[in-house]
């Protein structure tokens, strides 16, 4: 099997921001509201008092708001699929698996629209909860080995050093930068670091 990250991988930008600033010219206030209320929680996660989860469940809380939800996350989707990268488009198999830090509210739109089957992001509830922990780092590799003991992976893709684990744990590793695939060793120093 092979394994993406899809911000900055597959997908050509972040999709957290682009899903920030889509809502942002549909729904200025609510945006705010929710940026201020994660400005106030980072201060905290910065001190050690609230998780990472907190803030991001602040930050994107504007979405669990909207009366019309999954249409809203289409029409974003329909609007950025065209930032998902040719190079993917052109190697793409039919067990390729997407795991992803995003929520799996808007990644799994994505990735149906392409055809990939296997997405696994960060969960969440009804109102906004994260369900578990923020799919990152070791994060993603326990959340396969849920879904798929014992997995063997081909080869994983990813841009930033938070995918290290993954990156190892594969055959084959690729750094992607912009449209470069560049193998994956020990030690590369990675311009994304998020």
């Amino acid at each position: 099997m092979n394994i993406y990250d899809f911000d900055d991988t597959i997908y050509a930008g972040d999709t957290n921001r682009d899903i920030m600033l889509y809502s942002f010219k549909k729904h200025p206030f609510m945006v705010l509201k929710a940026l201020k209320k994660a400005a106030v929680l980072d201060r905290d996660y910065k001190k050690g008092i609230v998780s990472f989860e907190r803030v991001k469940e602040a930050m994107l809380s504007f979405l669990f708001e909207l009366p019309d939800r999954d249409q809203y996350i289409n029409k974003f989707v329909d609007a950025h699929i065209k930032k998902i990268k040719s190079w993917y488009l052109s190697r793409k198999t039919d067990n390729d698996i997407v795991i992803s830090a995003s929520y799996e509210l808007w990644i799994s739109v994505f990735c149906k629209k392409i055809g990939i089957k296997y997405v696994i992001g960060t969960k969440t509830d009804e109102d906004g909860k994260i369900i578990g922990k923020n799919c990152k780092r070791e994060e993603k590799l326990k959340r396969l080995a849920e879904v798929i003991p014992n997995a063997s992976i081909a080869s994983a893709y990813s841009d930033s050093s938070e995918d290290i684990p993954l990156l190892e744990a594969a055959k084959t590793a690729f750094v992607v930068e912009g449209d470069k695939l560049i193998p994956y060793q020990k030690g590369y120093k990675f311009k994304n670091t998020k």
